[in-house]
């Protein structure tokens, strides 16, 4: 039997000897759970707690595509078929254009001159500086409250734009690559000009595509609407732009 000594002072250094143990690491917590006997249901509780934390927050997290879940049925149809007729229109551009290339190929000289031809034409329609006459649309926007600004109406031509407009007046102005819209004190302005109210506008293409295209969910009609103006688009099958841009030669 071992007998305690009877100097207390003798404790306090047989104390001070024992240092406190350093903080354990995730680390080396996580190798004992896995390795120490009688503990490896710890580590997976604490496994399946990580993958349900992960797995919630994936389901709470909201979704880019939330509008498209939340849109009616009648509105996707609507949307697949102004895509499956962007689809076939890029799809016929692009058999004509091999079929172009065939015939440059074989050295077709009518056929590289016709096409010399339609690249003009399409180079004066897009830079405006020629009238235009065929089948769109006349689109009618009434803001009484003038919550239209210039952002809007340049989504507006972008949307014109990619449902296959060749040209677009708005207002008195052609729209062409330079064209700008402002926000000022008098409302709307482009190219320097304020808009009348209610704003007009004029756009050539094929009309059931452009109207399609303008009244998706989140088009420009909805987005018109929701800002407390009106907005009408009829289809005209003969429709002219006559405003003209001067060319740079000119």
């Amino acid at each position: 039997m071992t007998e305690l000594p009877d100097d207390p002072s003798t404790a306090p250094a047989a104390a001070a000897s024992v240092s406190p143990a350093a903080p354990e690491t995730t680390r080396t917590l996580l190798r004992q759970l896995a390795f120490e006997p009688g503990r490896p249901h710890l580590l997976i509780g604490l496994l399946f707690l990580i993958l349900g934390l992960l797995v919630t927050v994936v389901l709470v997290r909201p979704g880019q595509d939330e509008q498209w879940r939340n849109a009616r049925t009648e509105d996707l149809v609507q949307i697949l078929d102004d895509l499956g007729a962007r689809q076939d229109r890029l799809d016929a551009e692009a058999a004509r254009l091999g079929a172009l290339e065939a015939d440059l190929q074989r050295g077709s000289t009518v056929e590289a001159l016709a096409e010399s031809r339609r690249k003009l034409d399409s180079l004066r329609v897009l830079t405006g500086t020629t009238p235009v006459v065929g089948p769109g649309l006349d689109i009618t926007i009434s803001d009484p409250k003038g919550a239209i600004d210039a952002p809007l109406l340049l989504d507006a031509v972008q949307e014109l734009r990619d449902a296959g407009a060749e040209a677009i007046q708005v207002g008195e102005t052609r729209v062409v690559v330079d064209t700008w819209f402002a926000d000022s004190e008098q409302g709307v302005v482009i190219d320097g000009t304020p808009l009348p109210s209610p704003i007009h506008v004029l756009a050539i293409g094929d009309p059931d595509t452009m109207a399609a295209a303008l009244n998706i969910p989140g088009g420009l009609a909805d987005s018109v609407r929701t800002r407390g103006a009106d907005f009408e688009a009829s289809t005209v099958q003969s429709l002219g732009i006559s405003v003209t841009v001067p060319s740079t030669g000119e």
